[in-house]
C-alpha cells in the first residue's frame, strides 16, 4: 500500500502545488497494479478514482496522518513545505511505528540559500536521522516550479493562476518578464516520483527541472492556446513588491522573488538548471514536456489533462482557426 499526501496550494517559498502532482501519481501507481491511499483535506477531496482509499484530513494533523499511514509500506509525503512543522515529530513516530519501508518527500531548495541553519532545516535533519536509525530509506524530490501553478495558483509568484487571469481578459503584470524561469510538468514530476518511490537506490536530494520559459513566453503561449489576447505590463522592483503585498503574498516569498528573478535574468544559461533538466531527462527516458505542450493540453481534446475538468474551470472559448 502506498500513501500519498497533499495540501492546497501555498504561497510560502518553495511550496509545490501537490494536488495536481498526486492526482497524476495516483493514476500511474494504480495503472501498474499498486494499492493507493490518499490523505487530503476536504477541499481537495473531489474526483479521485473509485479504487483509491480516500482519507480526509491534513498531513499536518498527526492523528489523521497516523490513521492514514497504517498498513502502508511506502509514503509520498507532499504538502508540508510552507506548513507548520510542529507535528513533524509525531509524523516521524507514526512512520517508525508502522511497516513503512520507504519515504519520498516532495521538498524545496530553501535550505540551499540559508546563511544559518533554520528551525525548519534543523527539524528535517532530525527527521532524516530518525528514519536512518530505524532502517527506513528516504529521498527528497526537489523540483523547480510546477506548471500546474498556472491553474491552481500558489508559489511562485510569476505565472501564479495565470490561466484564470487570461481567461478573464485581465492584463498580466510581471517583474522582469524576460527572465527565464524553470518549470516542470506535473505529470513528469509524478512519473519521476513513481520511479523514486519504487527504488531504494535513489537517496538524498534529487533535483529535477523541466525546460525554462520566460513570463513573456508563457503569457504568449497561454493567450494563443486560449484564444484570448491580453497585455503584458512590466513592473519595476518597487512596483512589483507593492503589488504583491497588496495581493497578500508573504514577505518571505516577495524577498525570494526580488532575489531570484534578477539572478535568473543575469544568468540565463544556468549550469545547475541544465543539470537538473538532464537528471529529469535521464529518469524519464525522454525530454521533459515543455510549457508549450502544457498550454496545448488545456484546449486540445486529444491531449487535454483532466485536471482542468476536476478543478471546475470554464471551458476555453472556441477558436475559429480550428474549424
Amino acid at each position: 500500500m502506498v500513501l500519498l499526501t497533499a495540501m492546497p496550494p501555498s504561497r510560502q517559498p518553495g511550496a509545490v502545488p501537490a494536488v495536481p502532482v498526486i492526482h497524476h501519481l495516483a493514476r500511474r501507481l494504480i495503472d501498474r497494479g499498486e494499492r493507493v491511499r490518499v490523505l487530503v483535506p476536504e477541499s481537495e477531496a473531489a474526483d479521485w478514482p473509485e479504487d483509491i482509499g480516500l482519507h480526509i484530513g491534513a498531513v499536518t494533523d498527526s492523528a489523521a496522518f497516523t490513521e492514514a499511514v497504517s498498513d502502508t509500506d511506502r509514503v509520498f509525503l507532499a504538502g508540508l513545505v510552507g506548513e507548520s512543522l510542529l507535528p513533524l515529530r509525531a509524523l516521524t513516530n507514526a512512520l517508525i511505528a508502522g511497516d513503512v519501508e520507504r519515504v519520498v518527500l516532495l521538498g524545496s531548495h530553501g535550505s540551499d540559500f540559508e546563511d544559518e541553519i533554520s528551525e525548519e532545516t534543523w527539524q528535517w535533519s532530525a527527521f532524516e536521522r530518525s528514519l536512518d536509525t530505524h532502517g527506513i530509506s528516504w529521498a527528497y524530490l526537489r523540483p523547480t516550479a510546477v506548471m500546474g501553478n498556472a491553474l491552481v495558483g500558489g508559489y511562485p509568484i510569476p505565472g501564479s493562476a495565470l490561466v484564470e487571469t487570461i481567461r478573464n481578459h485581465q492584463n498580466v503584470h510581471e517583474y522582469l518578464p524576460d527572465a527565464p524561469y524553470a518549470f516542470i510538468h506535473e505529470a513528469d514530476l509524478a512519473e519521476i516520483a513513481a520511479i523514486i518511490l519504487s527504488d531504494n537506490e535513489y537517496r538524498g536530494s534529487i533535483d529535477v527541472s523541466g525546460t525554462t520559459a520566460t513570463a513573456t513566453e508563457r503569457h504568449t503561449m497561454l493567450g494563443a492556446a486560449l484564444g484570448v489576447e491580453t497585455k503584458m505590463i512590466e513592473l519595476s522592483a518597487d512596483q512589483a513588491a507593492n503589488r504583491w503585498r497588496n495581493e497578500g503574498w508573504p514577505e518571505d516569498t516577495i524577498a525570494v522573488m526580488l532575489y531570484a528573478l534578477p539572478a535568473f535574468a543575469a544568468h540565463p544559461d544556468n549550469p545547475a538548471l541544465r543539470g537538473q533538466e538532464q537528471r529529469a531527462r535521464t529518469l524519464l527516458g525522454r525530454a521533459p514536456r515543455t510549457f508549450q505542450e502544457w498550454a496545448d493540453e488545456l484546449v486540445d481534446p486529444d491531449a487535454q489533462s483532466d485536471l482542468t475538468v476536476r478543478l471546475g474551470l470554464p471551458s476555453p472559448p472556441a477558436r475559429c482557426d480550428r474549424e
